[in-house]
């Protein structure tokens, strides 16, 4: 229906600007030629029409901009009517057929179609942003805008006919106050209708109000236009001055009702909504008179667990089986006006009593309801079965307690005891029943305690007092007690009497005295424990500082007690503070049976010295407390660091043994050179005496001299290999290295008929090693490999040299013969050290050690195995690197 009407609104204002475009009288009138519609009125109904169908079909901002044409219309038709400067615009259209009306200002939009462009623009405005007017208001002032529509066709249909010089306020043409109406009632139709006036005709107290508000939102608007119209027709009244008049008569018209019918309907709604909130707070329901749910409110869904949807429709009953706690077999019964106790399940399963009013309510024209309202009285009858079951349950907690209850009357000096009392406190009853009975059983030092806590609390009025003391038994143990009195004075501030209660507290004591003997043992461990001992809290603060601690911090304890244990460990600038002993104080977790951290402690003369810490991690009362045994390690590092210079020492040595076992061979293979270099020089020698060829000369001396040189560089290589210096870590080529290294042990053994292969990777060209002590190592094995291929047969001496890389960062090197292997018996201890597979006296079992260590050092591994098809092959591992790379 809104979308017929404001498509039909649109209808009329195309066909009213279409009479001014072709020049068709009838059609800017609509038959009232003397009224019509001026063209940027026409323009402005479009642009209204087209935004009510854009917002009525979702398309917000199309119609945001299609309203405000209208908007900015009657903005400017209502600057001009008030400053009255004439901007011109009237004249943009149509300007040579609008001057031919005898009317002021001719083609100037008028008030009315100003208000309704106003009034419904903003209603369409609110309709396009969500929330901005609420539907009432929307519908109230399209009614106003209905109003204003209605009074401009009123009085179109009731004036003279006949141009007139003066129109009146609200005068406008006939098509304006069609589409008005057309839109006003679209407008009305879209927002849910008359919704206010339903909100006020639900009460029956506000159909008088009804009935004054809706002739009043629609005549009220036709009375300034009556006034208006009268002034300019009958008396001398200039026109500006009524126009003015009559508009403010018509803002103050619309402003009142409109206040007045919001103001109104927001209070009734409020009334109501604050009334169904309460109502629904309550725990409620209505059913019908056969007990089905019609309503369940929120307190009811919230106590039973049922939500309204699941609760509508069935039984209440049988819903949450309910049954009386008298009869819970029989259904409940439903008095009129009476309440009644229940016991109800609810969704969860739990049982709880309800209290229940029932009211039957009927009215006139409507199904009777049954209001059920429930009071959840679960409390009640908890505290009520608590009640009962106390007494009960006070006894039982007194004997598992083992409390004595007492009273002290203290005029008489009579002592009463609950029942069992006496005998729940180990005592034979009947044994105290007075003042003198328990003096004489109670130790004498504790009854003076006793009487000066008593005395205390007399001269203060105390309400009440502790002790503590021991009974005598006569098997001759001492039973300890200990409780409070309740204290009661007359008006004098004299103590009647006291009720009390006491514990056994024997083994209590025990436990105490027992903690004391270990507290004072750990303080003896914790002094004479050889290494230093300190207690840490979470926040670094030193809790025990032990004897050991003294003498190696040279602190005494109650100089570091209480301080943060910053103090005991350097934090240089250049070094972390976050170490991994800080670390471990700030996680608290507790470190491995086997696990220490490595730290720096602190001097108090300012030196530092590296310490071994194991700490263990305890949780006490929500607090961590970390002990820490702390451990001097210079002298072991002295130890180590010479250590280190006897394995280099023991190196050097170990070269030195090998090259004593080396050197008859070398003598052999040196013996060789100089001999040639002698026959060579000699026979040069004859040559020049008998003055021949001195060719032959030149290539005698040249052969002479590279036996020379040969002779030379075996000196060299056993120089460099039996000289002890540093480690020295570099890139070094790895074939080079090997290979001297076999040359130096090959030499003098050419007669053993071993062949030498090698199979060296050509990617794995470089190690970051030190090259002297890998040929250590390759000299070491390649001379065991030696010696065991010499005692075989000549016809299978083979000793193979490889390489190839291991990983990405590792090369392996393996040297492998074809001997008859290691017994297996020694594979487990062939790295220890003076072990050897050697004849007695042949070696002294140190070489493999030390090239285990020298691999090691380098960060390899060295091992060795028996191969499948005969011999030994040991292996070891060197860092990889690529040539000129890091």
């Amino acid at each position: 229906m809104a979308i017929a009407l404001a498509a039909f609104g649109l209808a009329c204002s195309i066909a009213a600007f279409c009479g001014w475009v072709f020049d068709v009288p009838e059609l800017r009138g609509f038959g009232f030629n003397d009224f019509p519609i001026w063209p940027w009125t026409s323009l402005g109904y479009v642009g209204l029409s087209l935004g009510f169908l854009a917002s009525f079909v979702g398309r917000r901002r199309l119609a945001m901009n299609l309203l405000a044409i209208p908007l900015g219309i009657a903005v400017i038709a209502l600057f001009e009517r008030w400053t009255e400067i004439d901007l011109g615009v009237d004249e943009l259209l149509f300007a040579a057929h609008i001057n031919q009306f005898p009317f002021p200002n001719p083609g100037r939009t008028g008030i009315n179609p100003a208000a309704v462009f106003l009034i419904l623009g903003l209603a369409g405005l609110g309709q396009c942003v969500r929330d901005l007017v609420a539907k009432e208001m929307r519908s109230l002032v399209a009614t106003v805008a209905l109003g204003l529509a209605s009074a401009a066709g009123i009085i179109i249909l009731f004036s003279h006919p006949g141009p007139s010089p003066s129109v009146p306020l609200l005068g406008t043409s006939l098509p304006a106050a069609l589409v008005s109406i057309s839109l006003s009632l679209a407008a009305i139709a879209w927002n849910s209708g008359f919704a206010w006036v339903r909100e006020l005709a639900r009460d029956p107290d506000n159909r008088r109000l009804l009935r004054i508000l809706l002739p009043a939102a629609l005549i009220l608007p036709v009375l300034p236009a009556a006034l208006e119209l009268l002034f300019s027709r009958q008396i001398a009244f200039a026109a500006a001055p009524g126009q003015l008049l009559a508009m403010l008569g018509n803002v103050l018209v619309v402003g009142t009702i409109a206040y007045w019918a919001v103001t109104r309907v927001a209070r009734e709604q409020s009334v109501q909504v604050e009334l169904t909130e309460a109502i629904d707070v309550t725990t409620m329901a209505l059913t019908s008179p056969d007990g089905r749910i019609v309503h369940w409110s929120a307190g009811a869904a919230e106590l039973f667990g049922w939500s309204a949807e699941e609760a509508r429709g069935q039984n209440k009953y049988l819903l949450l089986r309910s049954r009386c706690e008298s009869a819970e077999a029989s259904l409940p019964r439903r008095p009129q006006g009476s309440a009644q106790e229940l016991i109800e399940i609810t969704r969860d399963g739990r049982e709880i009593a309800i209290l229940e009013h029932v009211h039957r309510v009927e009215i006139a024209g409507r199904d009777p309801v049954v209001i059920h309202k429930m009071t959840d009285i679960s409390d009640r009858a908890r505290a009520v079965a608590e009640l009962r079951e106390s007494e009960e349950r006070l006894g039982i907690a007194i004997a598992t307690h083992e409390v004595g209850v007492f009273e002290w009357d203290v005029p008489t000096g009579r002592i009463s005891w609950a029942p069992g009392a006496e005998e729940r406190l180990g005592l034979v009853p009947g044994t105290i029943t007075d003042f003198d009975s328990w003096r004489a059983l109670v130790e004498p030092s504790d009854v003076d305690a006793v009487f000066e806590t008593i005395e205390r609390a007399v001269a203060d009025r105390s309400p009440r007092f502790s002790f503590r003391y021991r009974f005598k038994q006569a098997n001759g143990t001492v039973l300890a007690v200990e409780g409070s009195s309740r204290a009661f004075y007359d008006t004098d501030g004299n103590l009647m009497r006291t009720v009390g209660a006491m514990l056994d507290v024997t083994e209590r004591e025990e436990r105490e005295a027992a903690l004391r003997r270990r507290e004072a043992q750990l303080r003896s461990i914790i002094e004479t424990v050889p290494e230093a001992m300190l207690v840490v809290d979470e926040e670094g603060t030193i809790r025990v500082f032990s004897t050991a601690a003294e003498a190696l911090w040279d602190y005494r304890a109650h100089e570091v007690l209480g301080h943060n244990f910053a103090m005991l460990t350097p934090y240089p600038k250049d070094e972390d503070p976050e170490s991994r002993l800080s670390a471990f104080l700030k996680a608290g977790k507790p470190m491995g049976r086997d696990e220490t951290i490595a730290a720096s402690g602190l001097h108090r003369d300012g030196t530092r010295f590296p310490m071994e810490v194991r700490a263990g991690v305890a949780q006490i009362d929500g607090h961590t407390l970390y002990t820490l045994f702390a451990r001097n390690l210079s002298e072991q590092f002295a130890a180590e660091e010479r250590l280190s210079d006897l394995n280099a020492e023991l190196a050097h040595v170990g070269r030195q043994s090998a090259m004593s076992e080396l050197a008859a061979d070398m003598a052999h293979e040196l013996n060789q050179p100089l001999a040639a270099t002698s026959n060579f020089l000699a026979a040069a020698r004859m040559l020049l005496d008998k003055g021949e060829d001195f060719e032959r000369v030149a290539e005698l001396l040249r052969m002479a001299n590279e036996q020379t040189l040969r002779a030379g560089e075996i000196i060299r290589r056993l120089r460099s290999f039996t000289m002890r210096g540093d480690v020295d870590l570099r890139i070094t080529p790895l074939a080079p290295t090997i290979r001297d290294a076999a040359d130096l042990v090959l030499v003098g053994t050419s007669q053993f008929n071993i062949r030498l292969t090698y199979d060296l990777d050509p990617d794995a060209p470089c190690v970051f090693a030190d090259r002297v002590q890998v040929q250590q190592v390759v000299v070491n094995l390649l001379r065991n490999s030696i010696e065991v291929l010499r005692q075989q047969g000549a016809d299978d001496r083979r000793i193979t040299v490889s390489s190839r890389k291991s990983s990405e960062d590792m090369i392996a090197i393996e040297i492998a013969d074809s001997g008859p292997g290691i017994p297996e018996p020694m594979l487990d201890q062939l790295f220890s050290r003076f072990t050897t597979t050697k004849k007695e006296g042949a070696g002294m079992g140190i070489g493999l050690s030390i090239s285990k260590r020298i691999i090691e050092a380098h960060g390899g591994v060295l091992s060795a195995e028996n191969r499948p098809e005969g011999g030994a092959v040991f292996r070891f591992t060197l860092p990889a690197t690529e040539q000129g790379g890091e």
